[in-house]
Formats: structure tokens, sequence, C-alpha cells
């Protein structure tokens, strides 16, 4: 049984081509696994914040200082405990004005963080989430 994780992040709802993608994305896997579990992220309905002075600090990996930072570093944990479940990640990304929807930049934002999901090198950023595999 494997576990997909699905960001979408239309502000279109059912109308949206990319979400449509996703969906059959999704059936697709199914019905090479009928057992997948499928945990649904849906950044147009439920927007991720964007950063702020409070979020940025709190993602940088330093104690909360105020109930703003402790609820940023909570979500951002949430976030990143979706992505580490899952054996797969199907993004849904419309394009507006030629660029990825800022919901979808803001996910990203929770969920790369150094020392966390990520870390640097000499060479450069290095991912730390490991064990995914193809579905």
């Amino acid at each position: 049984m494997s576990k997909v994780l699905v960001v979408n992040s239309s502000a279109l709802g059912g109308a949206s081509v990319s979400n449509q993608l996703a969906q059959d994305a999704l059936i697709e896997l199914r019905a090479r696994d009928p057992g997948l579990i499928v945990t649904v992220r849906d950044l147009g309905a439920n927007p991720i914040p964007h950063l702020n002075s409070d979020s940025a600090t709190a993602l940088r990996g330093a104690a909360p200082a105020n109930e703003a930072q402790a609820t940023a570093q909570e979500l951002s944990d949430t976030l990143i405990a979706e992505l580490k479940a899952a054996d797969a990640i199907v993004i849904g990304a419309p394009m507006y004005n030629f660029g990825i929807p800022s919901t979808l930049k803001a996910w990203f934002d929770y969920v790369l963080r150094a020392g966390v999901t990520f870390r640097y090198t000499e060479a450069g950023p290095v991912g730390l989430l490991e064990g995914a595999r193809s579905l």
C-alpha cells in the first residue's frame, strides 16, 4: 500500500485543468494500487500564508519568540510531515502570469527548511528526504 500527497494550487477549483490532470494521475495510481492512501492539500481552497518577518524567522530554526512564530513553525511541521509520509507527490500547478501560483510558492517556502528537508554543503544544497520511490 502506497501513500501519495496531492498538492493542488489552482484558484479555480473544479474548473481547473491542473486539478483535473492531478485527478487523472490519481486515477492511474489507484489503478496500479487500489489500496492507495491519498492526502490532498488544496492550496486554492486553503492557502498557506505568505512569508512575513515572523514566519521567516520561525522557519530559520530559532525557537519561536511569539505566537505568530509558533503558529508558522507548527504549520511548517505539519506540511513537512505530510511530505515525509508520502511515497510520491503529485503537484497540480497552473501557470498564472508566466509563473506558478503564489500559494504554491508559499507551500515551498514552508516545506523547504534548512536542516530539516535539505542542508547546505560546499557543493550546494542536498536534500534530506529519502526513501521516495516511483509509483
